[in-house]
C-alpha cells in the first residue's frame, strides 16, 4: 500500500510504503511540528517509526531530509549522497533552503536499479548528483522526489558544485522516469500526477525554454527558494539579500543583489503570493507551522 501525507512547504510530501517491512520516503523538514505530524501521520496507519525498515531519502535537501536524525530510523540514499552526508560535507548542509537538518548519517548507500523492500531505486540526478525516485513496479507508480510535478517544474541548480549540466540530467531524468510508462507519480511536492505523458511534456517543454534562455532557470530557482525562505520566518529586505545564494544569482543575472531581492518580490506580490507588512515580506500561501524564534528580520 502506498500512503501518502501532503504537506505544505517548506516541507515535502511524506510516502508510506507499508507492508512487512514498511519504508517511508522523505523525513520532512524536522521542525518541530513537522516531526509531530509524522508520527501522527504514521500512527494513523498503525505504523510507529520502530516499525520502519528504512527512512528512503531522494535527496539530501532540507525540506526532503530535515528530520532524518530525529526519526531515529535507518536512513537509505544513493551513495553520492551518502558518502558526503557521512563526511559531513557542507555541500549536503543545504545552506540554500535556510531550514537547518539536523545531524544524520546514511546507513545503506543505494544504487541504480537495487532493491530496497520491494521498491526499485532508480538514479534521476539533476537538482542533486545523487537524487533518486522510487519504483513500485506492481502499481506502476514513481515517487519522484524533486523531479517531476503538476503546473510546475523544480528548480535547477544555477550555482555552487552542481550546476555544472544540471538541466541536461534533469531533463535525461524525467525521460528515464516517462519510459517507465508510470500511471502515477508522486512528487515532493503537490499533488499526485495522474496524466503523466501531459506532466512530462510540459515539464520538458518549460526545462527546453529554460535551455533556450538560462535567466528564466535562474528566476524560477530565485522565486521558489525565495518563497521557501519566507515560508520559514518573515523578513526584510536586508534578510533576503543576506541569503547565501542571492550573490549568486545576482552574478548569473549581470544584477545586483538588491535588484535580484526587489524585483523577485515585485512578480511574486503581483501574483497574490506575497504581501509586505510595514518593511517586512510575508507570504500568503499555506505553510507548516513555523518555528518559535525564528527571526522575522535580518538574521
Amino acid at each position: 500500500m502506498v500512503l501518502i501525507d501532503f504537506r505544505p512547504g517548506p516541507s515535502a510530501n511524506l510516502v508510506l510504503v507499508d507492508g512487512e517491512r514498511p519504508v517511508l520516503i522523505d523525513s520532512g523538514s524536522g521542525s518541530v511540528a513537522s516531526l509531530q505530524r509524522t508520527h501522527a501521520f504514521l500512527a494513523e496507519h498503525g505504523v510507529r517509526a520502530g516499525d520502519l525498515a528504512w527512512l528512503a531519502l531522494t535527496h539530501f535537501h532540507a525540506d526532503h531530509a530535515g528530520g532524518a536524525g530525529a526519526l531515529g530510523v535507518p536512513v537509505a540514499a544513493h551513495e553520492l549522497e551518502a558518502s558526503l552526508v557521512n563526511a559531513g560535507d557542507p555541500r549536503a548542509g543545504d545552506p540554500w533552503l535556510g531550514f537547518p537538518i539536523g545531524p544524520y548519517s546514511v546507513t545503506r548507500g543505494l544504487r541504480d536499479g537495487e532493491a530496497l523492500e520491494g521498491l526499485t531505486v532508480v538514479h534521476t540526478p539533476g537538482q542533486t548528483p545523487g537524487h533518486v525516485a522510487y519504483w513500485v513496479a506492481e502499481k506502476r507508480v514513481a515517487i519522484t522526489g524533486d523531479l517531476l510535478q503538476d503546473g510546475d517544474v523544480a528548480w535547477v541548480p544555477f550555482g555552487g558544485p552542481w550546476a555544472r549540466d544540471a538541466l541536461d540530467a534533469t531533463i535525461a531524468s524525467v525521460e528515464r522516469i516517462a519510459a517507465l510508462d508510470p500511471v502515477m507519480t508522486i512528487p515532493g511536492h503537490g499533488p499526485p500526477v495522474t496524466d503523466v505523458p501531459r506532466a512530462v511534456a510540459a515539464t520538458l517543454e518549460r526545462y527546453e525554454r529554460f535551455r533556450a534562455d538560462p535567466s528564466r532557470a535562474v528566476w524560477h530557482a530565485v522565486r521558489r527558494a525565495l518563497v521557501s525562505h519566507l515560508m520559514i520566518a518573515p523578513r526584510d529586505v536586508a534578510g533576503l539579500m543576506a541569503l547565501p545564494w542571492v550573490p549568486i544569482a545576482a552574478r548569473a543575472l549581470e544584477l545586483t543583489p538588491a535588484v535580484v531581492v526587489e524585483r523577485t518580490l515585485a512578480g511574486l506580490r503581483e501574483r497574490g503570493v506575497v504581501v509586505r507588512d510595514g518593511g517586512t515580506y510575508d507570504v500568503t500561501v499555506p505553510y507548516e507551522a513555523r518555528e518559535p524564534g525564528m527571526s522575522a528580520t535580518s538574521k
